[in-house]
């Protein structure tokens, strides 16, 4: 289906991509979830964001070389659509990964909320509202406006971060005792048990990769930029993420960092750091990944509406003015703040982890159901060995199940 087809433009340079990808994958992630993590792992948080990160690098490759082969707006769907031909499992796909884009954008609110209350005692719920109703509305303004939006807030977040890691980082010197304490204060089951489980919920914080693939059809050069974009972005925030767990776990007892709701912020103030500083970049930026979130379930909802006989078509319109799927941009903003005033961090951020892991082994079974077959490959596309597939079906897949029994 060309472009004229589907009302959406290509607008996006690759390093626009990456800087958006990179923005939607550290505003959804170690702003909000770190001190849930760290009260699931201790002070073997950052080996929980290592191994997430392993699962994240297996998945983004398979997800940079479908995005290649397949570069349509549906993303996971569009890919399980070609690996499988179910139409039944492409639909449960598709809503499967609107739902996981809808409650990650709600578990970031929460995360909003707690550090706007850092500078004003305003109601739960009202702030709720308020940014999903902000956050609505620039989604459905355009992608590119919306794309612009999350570059600046990205700087702003990779600035607050390296202010954490420069500030905090002469508390490193406490992490190798605390570390080595750690990994001898019990039987092996209960750490590895322990770190899994904080490896799920940090797994959520590099889901942001799966939003550049529902670019594809907004990128210009897409079978080289969106791949690009998602490497780029997964190496980024890996680097970011391990700096700033160790850091954060040898500043702050992990039950402390549990408890926060603006944890980084708090994590400053116990040694006398500019906290408000790194409150106001919290307060500004864990809103892209939120945006994201609901730019990324729109289009979504447009590719099955529009070409796989799964969404009602009148949500699938784009509005010819913006070239936005409107009517989804507003549904998908209206079960962000139901979610977010309904349901606490934690039990958001594990539910989302939960199935885009799901989502995640079934893309990857799909590219290797392609190459099992042996699929025509378009010219330009770069290909990866069926290990990595392989690999990122059963980390995804073991991630889950010590989630799911833990």
């Amino acid at each position: 289906m060309n472009d004229h087809e589907t009302g959406l433009q290509p607008a996006l340079s690759r390093w626009v991509l990456a800087t958006y990808g990179l923005g939607t994958i550290v505003g959804a992630g170690i702003y909000v979830v770190i001190g849930k993590v760290a009260g699931e792992a201790g002070a073997l948080t950052p080996l929980s964001f290592l191994a997430a990160a392993i699962a994240a690098a297996m998945t983004g490759l398979s997800y940079a070389e479908l995005s290649a082969r397949v570069p349509e707006s549906g993303g996971s769907a569009a890919f399980i659509a070609r690996g499988f031909d179910r139409r039944w499992l492409t639909g449960i796909a598709g809503w499967a990964l609107i739902a996981t884009g809808l409650v990650s954008a709600a578990t970031i609110t929460t995360g909003f909320v707690g550090y706007l209350g850092v500078f004003l005692p305003v109601p739960r719920t009202v702030a709720i509202v308020l940014a999903a109703a902000l956050l609505t509305a620039v989604a459905a303004i355009g992608v590119r406006q919306a794309a612009w939006f999350m570059m600046l807030t990205t700087a702003l977040q990779i600035a607050g971060l390296l202010l954490v890691i420069v500030y905090l980082g002469p508390q490193l010197i406490h992490f190798p005792p605390a570390f080595s304490a750690a990994l001898s204060s019990g039987p092996g089951w209960p750490l590895a048990a322990g770190v899994l489980s904080g490896a799920v919920l940090s797994f959520y914080a590099f889901v942001g990769f799966e939003d550049l693939a529902t670019l594809s059809e907004e990128a210009r050069d897409t079978r080289r930029s969106i791949p690009f974009a998602i490497i780029a972005s997964l190496t980024g925030a890996s680097i970011l993420y391990l700096l700033v767990a160790a850091v954060a776990v040898s500043a702050m007892p992990a039950e402390r960092l549990a408890q926060s709701g603006a944890p980084l912020s708090d994590v400053l103030a116990r040694h006398g750091g500019p906290a408000d500083i790194i409150a106001m970049i919290g307060l500004l930026t864990i809103l892209n990944g939120a945006l994201a979130q609901i730019v990324m379930a729109a289009r979504v909802i447009h590719d099955l509406g529009s070409r796989r006989g799964s969404a009602p078509l009148w949500l699938a319109r784009v509005h010819p003015r913006t070239a936005t799927p409107v009517a989804a941009t507003m549904l998908g903003g209206t079960v962000v703040a139901l979610l977010a005033a309904a349901f606490p961090t934690e039990q958001l951020a594990a539910g989302t982890s939960l199935l885009m892991l799901l989502i995640f082994t079934a893309a990857c079974g799909a590219l290797l159901a392609m190459k099992a077959r042996g699929d025509p490959v378009p010219p330009g596309v770069r290909t990866y060995p069926a290990v990595i597939p392989a690999l990122g079906c059963l980390i995804c897949a073991a991630l889950f199940l010590a989630r799911l029994f833990a």
